[in-house]
């Protein structure tokens, strides 16, 4: 899964992720890689992430992907908060 998650046409690269055994990370990993590499959860602040997760939701349906459903948003949210940037 990891091979994947490296942007088209671009070199690969092992990048490390928090939980990367977890079904969480499982999830955000699938859902975010279809268009780039997912971002490491600490490039965001919790408080950032929604807005985040909202314009990738947006941009996944005028690409016509299709949004990703309820349940995984709120598992990818949970994901990407338990391991967001800390705010200061």
């Amino acid at each position: 899964m990891v091979a994947m998650l490296g942007a088209c046409g671009a070199p690969q690269q092992q990048v490390s992720y928090p939980e990367m055994d977890s079904p969480s990370f499982t999830t955000y990993a699938a859902q975010c890689s279809l268009c780039h590499a997912p971002p490491r959860p600490s490039a965001h602040t919790a408080g950032e992430w929604p807005a985040v997760i909202a314009r990738m939701q947006g941009h996944r349906i005028e690409s016509r992907i299709p949004p990703i459903q309820a349940s995984d948003m709120l598992v990818i949210r949970d994901y990407l908060r338990r391991h967001a940037k800390v705010e200061k």
